[in-house]
């Protein structure tokens, strides 16, 4: 059998824990391309490292080995590899189109099933196709687990939902057609990622550090999952999915929030707020999608109005939203960042939030 060859751009959570693990175990050869040069250099040290799968209530170790490790600015040529996969952040991957030409077929693992028409623009490399981590894969692990492997990460055993069905990938990378594509896609953006961030968005604001810690607060929990049931009530409503999978979806979910042992970090679930909160991103547009069960979403609401709140010093987008609620109070964030109009009532809605609820 010939080993074939992937380059991941991102050695963090979904690259390094996620996609390299699938591939090791079918005997590809496994490089990467990171940004964090002290992640760069203890990498090229090892030469391998170790992520814990969560099965049950317990872990499995496994211990995943790789050819090369690139710092971003390194020179290497992508034509060497089979498949590139971008595990980036959406923001970043752009960044690296000029790194992304000449490769022969790229797989875009972003939270963003736009950055395949926006990097075959920029590259104009038509062989690019989008991939769902259907998975929660923590950057991080338990103070105890750190001390004694700091490169250490945690994942769930999850699946990986490829747009092509002529390659044949390895198991558990499921191929569809587009239209399967987009249902997975549909629940991951509104029914996954947007409580999800009302999770770490809440959980911020009682000073808690992992999203198990969010969902162990008896407050939180109630409003994220009366969140998750606006969204998922409004996406069976509006037909964007039929009801026996939205549920499906909808239970697993709150399942995967609630596992103490993903570790999964509000810092990074939570990053990058004004993204999050743009008019076409999650929180506001499943805003609107919970508005087709004709209730008002008033958990959904709370979340937006918590994201707004969201400041981290290391993160510039939460930095400029601090000074914009500052200036322009959260009407003015409303109106500006997430597209609702002064007078458009689910402004009002989520103005009239409070977190007395929760704090």
């Amino acid at each position: 059998m010939k080993i074939k060859k992937i380059l991941i751009f991102g050695a963090g959570a979904i690259g390094r824990g996620f996609i390299a693990p699938i591939f090791y175990k079918n005997r590809y050869e496994i490089s990467f391309v990171d940004k964090n040069k002290n992640l760069v250099l203890e990498l090229k040290k090892q030469r391998s490292y170790n992520i814990a799968t969560t099965h049950g209530k317990k872990y499995k170790f496994e211990n995943v080995k790789f050819k090369n490790i690139f710092y971003l600015n390194d020179t290497f040529d992508v034509r060497n590899f089979d498949i590139v996969f971008t595990c980036v952040g959406p923001e970043n991957c752009y960044k690296n189109y000029e790194k992304l030409k000449l490769a022969k077929l790229i797989v875009s693992c972003e939270n963003d099933i736009n950055t395949v028409s926006i990097l075959i623009k920029l590259t104009n490399n038509k062989n690019i196709i989008f991939a769902i981590p259907d998975v929660i894969t923590s950057n991080t692990a338990s103070t105890s687990m750190l001390k004694k492997d700091p490169l250490l990460l945690i994942s769930e055993k999850g699946s990986l939902i490829v747009d092509n069905k002529k390659i044949n990938f390895p198991k558990p990378i499921i191929s569809v057609d587009k239209k399967e594509l987009q249902k997975h896609w549909d629940c991951k953006l509104f029914i996954h990622n947007a409580p999800h961030a009302i999770a770490a968005y809440l959980g911020y604001l009682k000073g808690y550090k992992f999203i198990h810690e969010s969902m162990k607060d008896k407050k939180i929990k109630k409003i994220v999952i009366g969140s998750i049931k606006e969204i998922t009530q409004g996406m069976i409503k509006c037909g964007f999915v039929n009801k026996n999978f939205a549920n499906y979806y909808m239970k697993k979910e709150i399942n995967r929030f609630s596992n103490n042992l993903l570790f999964d970090p509000i810092s990074r679930v939570a990053r990058d707020p004004i993204r999050k909160l743009s008019k076409d991103n999650r929180l506001i547009l499943a805003l609107r999608i919970a508005l087709f069960n004709k209730k008002i979403p008033h958990n959904t609401a709370i979340g937006v109005k918590a994201a707004i709140n969201y400041y981290d010093k290391k993160d510039s987008q939460s930095v400029h939203l601090k000074m914009l609620l500052s200036s322009l109070g959260y009407e003015g964030v409303l109106e500006k960042v997430c597209g609702l109009n002064k007078k458009d009532p689910l402004n009002k809605l989520c103005v009239k939030q409070n977190f007395e609820l929760i704090l």
